[in-house]
Order: structure tokens, then C-alpha cells, then sequence
């Protein structure tokens, strides 16, 4: 746990935290390869959900991935990699729950994520919710 001492602390100041180096670079290559070769390949459970079809926004071509833990074996390894959960349990105190996996394609033009809390949607007690997010392409302020 002393390896995320900082982390821990930053997390606590601000509400979020960046861990760097976590996954490493032939590691998120192989991811960003796999889920582009799965989006290629068709539909899956949930992809529309909140994309408006009447739109031009790009992820009409990209949309999410939902659940993939349940489909497929590369996601449920990445939601039960030992360095996340280190990484989570750090932060919370204790270890989490795996609840949800969840891909989002950002192609440029496309809307962003709008502000939310997880908490909210997923309504959990005692209210800790906490998410993990792997950028799989290079990202800054200016993309997102």
C-alpha cells in the first residue's frame, strides 16, 4: 500500500487521481487493438443506449461498449488485474467490488462525456463508488 501513499493522498485532496505507468504501452496498444477489432466485427448489448440515431455524431459508428467483462475475456482480465485492484484498494481503504466494465470511442467531432456521478446511476452503499479509467490512445485538456 505504501507505493500509493501519494496517490492516496492527491485522491483524497481533489476527488480523483492520476496513476501513471500503471498499465504500460504495448499493454494499452494490445487493448486499443482488440476493442477496434471487436467494434469492427458488429453490434453488442448496449451499444446505442443514449446515442441519438438521428444525429451526426460520430459514435453512431463508434458507440460504446457495455458489459464486456461478460463476453469477453480480455475485459474481464483487465477489470481483475492485480495492479487496478491494488491501485483501488489503495485509495479506498479496502477492496473494491468489480461491478462494470465500459469502452467509449471518442473519434474526433464526437460529443464528450457530459459531467456525471457514477454514484448516482449506480446507487451504491454506503455511497463508494469509485472508477478506473484507461485511456487507450494518447490524451491531453485539448482531447479529452
Amino acid at each position: 500500500m505504501m507505493q500509493f501513499e501519494e496517490e492516496k493522498a492527491f485522491y483524497e485532496d481533489k476527488g480523483y487521481v492520476v496513476v501513471r505507468g500503471l498499465f504500460g504501452e504495448e499493454e494499452t496498444a494490445a487493448l486499443r487493438e482488440h476493442y477496434m477489432r471487436l467494434r469492427e466485427e458488429g453490434a453488442y448489448p448496449g451499444d446505442f443506449d443514449g446515442v441519438d440515431a438521428s444525429s451526426s455524431d460520430p459514435l453512431k459508428r463508434y458507440p460504446r461498449m457495455i458489459h464486456m467483462h461478460r463476453w469477453d475475456e480480455a475485459s474481464l482480465k483487465w477489470l481483475l488485474d492485480s495492479r487496478l485492484c491494488a491501485a483501488m484498494t489503495a485509495l479506498l481503504g479496502r477492496e473494491p467490488y468489480a461491478v462494470q466494465t465500459m469502452l467509449y470511442f471518442k473519434p474526433g467531432g464526437a460529443r464528450g462525456q457530459a459531467l456525471h456521478q457514477d454514484q448516482f446511476y449506480l446507487r451504491v452503499q454506503p455511497g463508494t463508488c469509485l472508477a478506473a479509467w484507461l485511456a487507450l490512445d494518447r490524451c491531453d485538456e485539448a482531447n479529452g
